[in-house]
């Protein structure tokens, strides 16, 4: 065993970039829901960015290392990370001794924090993925949440291409109080124009979690006379209920929705969703197909390992 899990923090899971090209058979796509830090994460760590991490909740677990590793932290800022007593950095590779104590408490602003490690956590494999799906405890290390005293094992894996020092931006913050959207097939059913669309501010709703997140704020006016069947959905899907509040799909989102999709977040700021925590406030704003890949190109060229995806 390489790793001994003291405590475990309000929710950490195995999580790799997820189960790709499975939702025709009705698989959900899990994974990390902050897809950008995760594959940051490895890319420090010099490895192949599908990689599995330890995806961290609002608090951290404290682990004891059992043989020498290194490891990063990503994605929301941290309070305090310590190796024992010494406080740590994140973004940057940590080197673990055998006997070390690693300890994370909390994120200081947004949601969700990534443990990357230059082993692979042995971690159960289902359809080409390890990612924890927990609805159907699927994935991960027996479909579940870590546990206190659970003892995680891995295996050496290879370095590719990102050694050493990347050639890219590895500290930043993350904006959440704009998430861009486009059109959705269901858009014209939205009874408002893009401008006002973008006026009103949306509240994040305790009830969210990995399947989807809840909204509260204005009610959005919709015309379907409720007859709309199931269709296809996806993470960053916006769907409109018969109450009017928005919710947006997250990583673990079912693949077949009811609701009309009036919205998607472009791909460039799905990552964001991931760092939404309850009572955040955002707004939403309408750009079009061609700004949207003109976004994730940008995007791409500032974290050029994120072009496979």
């Amino acid at each position: 065993m390489a790793i001994q899990i003291l405590s475990t923090g309000l929710q950490t899971t195995v999580q790799d970039l997820g189960r790709l090209r499975k939702r025709h058979i009705g698989i959900p796509q899990s994974g990390a829901f902050d897809y950008l830090s995760a594959a940051k994460a490895n890319a420090i760590l010099g490895k192949s960015i599908h990689s599995p991490v330890l995806e961290c909740t609002m608090t951290g677990p404290t682990i004891k290392f059992l043989k020498d590793m290194q490891i990063c932290v990503t994605g929301a800022r941290v309070s305090e990370l310590k190796i024992d007593d010494s406080l740590v950095a994140q973004d940057e590779l940590l080197d673990l001794k055998k006997g070390n104590i690693f300890s994370m408490s909390h994120a200081e602003e947004n949601l969700r924090f990534y443990v990357g490690f230059s082993d692979d956590i042995k971690a159960t494999e289902f359809l080409g993925s390890v990612s924890t799906y927990l609805p159907a405890k699927l994935g991960g290390l027996n479909g579940e949440a870590i546990q206190k005293d659970q003892m995680i094992d891995f295996k050496k894996t290879a370095a590719d291409k990102y050694v050493s020092t990347p050639s890219f931006q590895v500290k930043g913050t993350f904006n959440t109080s704009i998430i861009r959207v486009v059109a959705g097939p269901e858009f014209n059913l939205l009874n408002m124009t893009a401008n006002e669309l973008g006026k009103d501010d949306y509240i994040i709703s305790n009830e969210s979690n990995r399947m989807g997140i809840r909204t509260v704020g204005k009610k959005m006016q919709i015309d379907d006379g409720g007859s709309m069947i199931s269709k296809p959905i996806y993470p960053g899907m916006v769907q409109c209920p018969q109450n009017g509040l928005p919710i947006i799909l997250g990583a673990d989102a079912q693949t077949l929705g009811g609701y009309p999709r009036i919205l998607q977040v472009i791909k460039a700021d799905r990552h964001l969703l991931g760092q939404l925590k309850p009572n955040d406030r955002f707004r939403f704003n309408l750009i079009s197909i061609a700004e949207a890949i003109d976004e994730w190109n940008t995007l791409k060229k500032a974290y050029p390992f994120i072009c496979e995806l």
